[in-house]
This record gives C-alpha cells, structure tokens and sequence, in this order.
C-alpha cells in the first residue's frame, strides 16, 4: 500500500510540475524574450549561478553546482515565476523570487542571460581563474564578485555601493549560513565566513 501511495504522490508531483511549463502561457515577460524562449534561443549567462539539484533561485545560494559566466544555454519553457533552460544537456529551472531579487522576470532574464560573452580581458588572471571557479576571494573587485557569484539578494544588500554584501549559503540557512565580503576601495578586504 505505501508503494502505491508514493508512487501517486510522485505522479501528481510530475504532472503539477509539467503543467507549471505548458508554454509561455501566465508568463509576464515582453514579446521580445516570450519570441526567445519559444525559439529555444541559445543564451548566455551574463553572471554565474548555483544549482541545487536542478533549481536555481534568485535568492542567489552559494552553494551547490556552479554554471559560470559566459556558459552556453538553451531557453526551454517559461511561466510567471520561472524559467526552464537547459545547460550541458541537463534542464535546470531559475525561479525568481521579487521579494530578494526586486527583478520582474523581464529583468531577471536580462540580469542572468545575454547573445553576446561578458568580456573578461579587463579583470587580473587571478580573477578570471576565480569567477570561471564561482568564487569571490580577497582583492577581487565588486564587478568580478558580482561575475562570479551573481548578485546579492536586495534585502540583505539593498544596493551593490556597499561595502557590504551578504550572500546566504543555502536554502533555510540561518544568520551563521551566511557568507559576507567586505569591500575597501571596491575590492574584497575581508570575507566573513
């Protein structure tokens, strides 16, 4: 009996989950990228990003597998709260969250995706080596930080002039799940582990 009720609950989950992407119906997105999307345009990402699993949120957890800047893929399936794309072959799914992100989803996609490469020649080899790795270290500027590990959730750093950016580790994280960079002269002086 437990098999069988596992198995419908697993059902219903795969199916509430197809449903979520049955088009670009529901998404609030403009012409432009609705055309993209339903085009399965190749992209690329304009800021590196972590997945957990197959999701990606723009709470911007720093934790999990990493798809850097410049990484090639491929538009899938969109709704009003999250895009579906596919990267190396595997489909991940980046959900905005507006209350962290304050983006809509126009303005998430073009915060993580662009046609054209994010051009790294004007950042040290050090940096380079570090944002292709998704990782911020001490001397990096706030530019190749925000390469590296996309951007920070807006409430916890309301504006990317601080010295200050607070990124959370993981998803139910706590005050001590964070990891905070402390900037002087718009370069990492000090991390908060």
């Amino acid at each position: 009996m437990n098999y069988l009720v596992k198995q419908v609950i697993l059902g219903s989950v795969i199916g509430l989950m197809g449903f979520g992407f049955s088009g670009c119906g529901g998404a609030s997105v403009s012409p432009e990228h609705a055309k993209q999307v339903e085009k399965h345009a190749q992209m690329l990402t304009q800021v590196g990003m972590f997945a957990q699993g197959s999701g990606i949120n723009t709470l911007n957890y720093t934790l999990g597998f990493p798809i850097p800047v410049n990484s090639i893929v491929f538009y899938e399936d969109i709704n009003s709260k999250q895009l579906a794309f596919t990267y190396e072959d595997k489909r991940y799914y980046l959900r905005n969250n507006p209350r962290y992100s304050q983006t809509n989803m126009d303005q998430m996609l073009d915060r993580y995706f662009g046609s054209k490469k994010v051009d790294l020649s004007k950042f040290t080899a050090a940096e380079q080596k570090a944002i292709m790795a998704g990782k911020a270290e001490v001397g990096m500027s706030k530019e190749a930080v925000l390469l590296a590990l996309g951007y920070p959730p807006v409430h916890a750093t309301p504006s990317l002039q601080q010295d200050e950016w607070k990124y959370w580790k993981f998803q139910h994280g706590y005050a001590s799940d964070t990891i905070i960079y402390h900037f002087t002269d718009n370069k990492i002086s000090s991390i908060q582990d």
